[in-house]
């Protein structure tokens, strides 16, 4: 068991319940969940993460850390430092990658899952071509220009379109995303982004246990990547969020508290 954790993490405690790790996504942080939690409750243990890039410097962890493989190999090395066997997983975006990751990795480490706006990877090649030229121009952006220029070209993006930006809640997020180094976020971007993670659609027919792939009406891609993977897992559902985007449980987090009790205590 480690010794120490290298992520900076929160740990919520209520005896006698299962735990929720949760993972955020690109440019969040683990206090992104906390109106989740506080809606979940006393129902759940609940552990939240800030993952490799986010609120850190870029020289906190080896560039080893940052890809996909040696950032869910830090999140174990978490559970077993926090001696949490098996959890339940909720995760968002690039942490729904991840966890995705995750599932199909140490799958005994894991009972039931909600994959939020995620993709399991790029199938071809020429995908990932086109999405390395994409990432290597937000990696310049991040290297070159102020970051919150950076903050406020992200979310004019049409996957957040429906994100109410005069929301009180929005300014404290670019608040929280304003401290970020943007040299580590870059990091994270060149080894995580979803040009170089490896592709899991292989996988999925392998994992068995229950997952709900969560994502906005609005949000057209990513729909239909959770309808696809829901098919092709054995115990997969996929569930649209109406009216909303890239960001559900930012943008409807009562309707998103509700889905997930029911989904992870194992009601229909």
């Amino acid at each position: 068991m480690p010794n120490i954790s290298r992520l900076n993490h929160n740990l919520t405690y209520t005896p006698n319940t299962e735990s929720v790790l949760y993972l955020h996504g690109f440019l969040g942080c683990l206090d992104d969940w906390r109106e989740i939690t506080d809606g979940l409750g006393s129902t759940f243990t609940h552990l939240t993460v800030d993952l490799p890039g986010h609120r850190m410097r870029a020289d906190k962890l080896g560039e080893e850390q940052y890809t996909m493989p040696g950032c869910a190999k830090l999140v174990i090395d978490l559970l077993d430092y926090l001696q949490i066997e098996q959890t339940h997983l909720v995760a968002y975006s690039m942490g729904g990658r991840l966890g995705l990751y995750l599932l199909t990795h140490y799958p005994q480490r894991f009972n039931r899952a909600v994959i939020e706006s995620a993709s399991p990877g790029l199938r071809s090649e020429y995908e990932r071509t086109a999405r390395r030229e994409l990432e290597h121009q937000l990696i310049e952006q991040l290297r070159n220009r102020p970051l919150d220029q950076f903050l406020r070209e992200w979310y004019d993006q049409p996957l957040f379109q429906s994100m109410k930006k005069s929301d009180p809640r929005f300014a404290l997020m670019l608040d929280r995303r304003s401290a970020h180094d943007p040299e580590a976020l870059a990091l994270s971007l060149e080894q995580m982004g979803t040009s170089v993670q490896p592709s899991l659609w292989d996988k999925l027919d392998d994992m068995h246990l229950p997952v709900m792939f969560i994502a906005g009406a609005n949000d057209n891609k990513y729909c239909h990547q959770a309808e696809s993977m829901a098919n092709l897992c054995s115990a997969g559902q996929s569930t649209i969020i109406l009216e909303t985007g890239h960001n559900t449980h930012w943008e409807r987090p009562e309707e998103f508290c509700r889905l997930v009790r029911s989904f992870l205590i194992g009601q229909k």
